[in-house]
């Protein structure tokens, strides 16, 4: 089967897409059981594929070139005779030939639940594309059950042809067991875009309620690009009591976000909403005891192996970060669960799972 993937979220962006779309990729081209061909802007020159097509901006000057996405990328593919076509950004695929089965991968439904939470621009493309998008797709891949749950009651049009298959933890923070270490150093950890949906303003009054009550005198690491509609946030780390205390790091690469997860003493994921939520997959692989918001997916990904609170409840959030300060017994209980439940996300399984989907779409 030849498979074509439009992945140009590899050199456009370096969160959660990306790193669903690499990994997809090298999984699949791993497995050899298909000819894999992907379609790339070519940005990134550090990253490579086995074959790729590259189709560069008609309007070099904008990030999503309409141009490109409805004409020169869908007259590059119908060139290649794919069988199936993969779009793993939400957004297509556009005007293939008939014969050509259209597979779109949704990763999460907040453009459509939460505009507020985005671009307004790209929420509108969003909204105003996405019901022809559902009705035109072969097949839907979904990220976890939840996103299965949103997809269905806001479309009923997607119930016959959704498949659910969970990814994987990034091979490169994939450790064995005998590499975590059980001692930690006092500081919590954070990271993801600096946008609404991280619910960091709620991090930070949690964080000043954990150090005006408690005597352990925790640093908090905050890891993560800026994002958009942040105001709020920085303002609130502007004013904070404990503002020294407070390490803003930026982007940080894959090698300071592993020695960040082996060594801190808790990571705290205060997201609102999540389609998946990789952060807490490989914090959990490298050891590291997790607090995580009781909501969307995220209760699938941590299962019983985390300590969860309500995000909209700072109080609740310090009172975790308390109780684990206060019991190194908690802190290896978490350790231990969640690197047995990271091992449930693989890539290798993820591969072996799409495959089967779509060679029973080809039938």
């Amino acid at each position: 089967m030849r498979i074509v993937l439009i992945a140009d979220s590899i050199d456009l962006q370096s969160a959660g897409i990306h790193v669903y779309t690499l990994n997809m990729i090298r999984a699949l081209e791993k497995s050899e059981k298909h000819e894999i061909i992907c379609i790339r802007q070519g940005k990134r020159k550090d990253i490579r594929f086995k074959s790729e097509v590259i189709v560069r901006p008609f309007f070099p000057f904008l990030e999503k070139d309409p141009f490109r996405i409805f004409f020169k990328i869908p007259r590059a593919i119908n060139k290649l005779k794919p069988d199936v076509v993969i779009e793993t950004a939400h957004f297509g695929p556009f005007n293939l030939h008939k014969r050509i089965k259209r597979v779109t991968v949704i990763h999460d439904l907040t453009p459509i639940k939460y505009p507020g939470w985005h671009n307004r621009f790209s929420a509108l493309l969003q909204r105003l594309f996405f019901p022809s998008i559902l009705k035109r797709a072969s097949m839907l891949i979904v990220n976890s059950e939840n996103t299965q749950n949103d997809l269905l009651a806001l479309y009923s049009v997607s119930r016959q042809k959704t498949a659910k298959i969970y990814p994987g933890v990034d091979p490169f923070f994939k450790l064995k067991k005998d590499q975590i270490s059980q001692k930690k150093e006092p500081f919590f950890l954070t990271t993801g875009t600096l946008e609404p949906r991280k619910n960091l303003p709620a991090l930070l009054e949690a964080y000043q309620l954990f150090r005006d009550k408690s005597t352990y005198k925790h640093k908090l690491v905050i890891c993560g690009g800026k994002g958009w509609k942040n105001k709020a946030f920085y303002h609130k780390l502007e004013v904070h009591p404990y503002r020294s205390d407070i390490e803003m790091k930026g982007y940080v690469s894959k090698e300071e976000l592993k020695s960040l997860y082996l060594k801190t003493s808790g990571f705290i994921y205060p997201s609102l909403y999540e389609g998946f939520g990789f952060p807490v997959a490989e914090a959990m692989h490298c050891g590291a005891p997790c607090i995580v918001s009781r909501v969307s997916s995220l209760t699938e990904v941590g299962d019983d192996a985390v300590l969860y609170f309500n995000p909209l409840s700072p109080a609740e959030l310090a009172l975790c970060m308390d109780q684990l300060t206060e019991s190194n017994e908690l802190q290896l209980e978490l350790i231990e669960k969640g690197y047995k439940q990271a091992l449930n996300f693989e890539w290798e399984k993820y591969a072996r799972e799409l495959e089967k989907e779509l060679e029973n779409l080809a039938k």
